[in-house]
């Protein structure tokens, strides 16, 4: 048992295939829930693919996937919350793991 939280602590930040292109640039994708994490979640697999070095973001962009358009579901989920507040019940889970893709090109320096 204690194998399996050791090995599950260490998949806690996912990782996305990378590929590498002809002029020493790679890509790759992170996933999240919110623009930020999409963001953490790809720079994490760019710093794993450069080992130690430094990652040079050569170009980046964010697309939202998310069911509503990105301003009604921030909307939605604050009033959600609120609500949840006064009630005592929590907030509704409006937001999934993959509403945001934040994709980049890099190269290791």
């Amino acid at each position: 048992m204690i194998v399996a939280l050791a090995l599950s602590a260490c998949q806690s930040t996912p990782s996305s295939p990378v590929s590498q292109r002809t002029d020493s640039t790679y890509e790759t994708t992170g996933l999240g829930a919110t623009k930020i994490q999409a963001q953490q979640n790809a720079i994490a697999t760019a710093d794993k693919t450069c080992r130690g070095k430094q990652v040079i973001v050569v170009k980046d962009t964010v697309r939202y996937n998310g069911i509503l358009n990105e301003r009604t579901g921030r909307m939605v989920g604050q009033a959600g919350a609120m609500v949840g507040a006064i009630l005592g019940t929590g907030s509704p889970e409006l937001a999934r793991d993959d509403d945001y893709e934040y994709m980049i090109s890099f190269r290791c320096q």
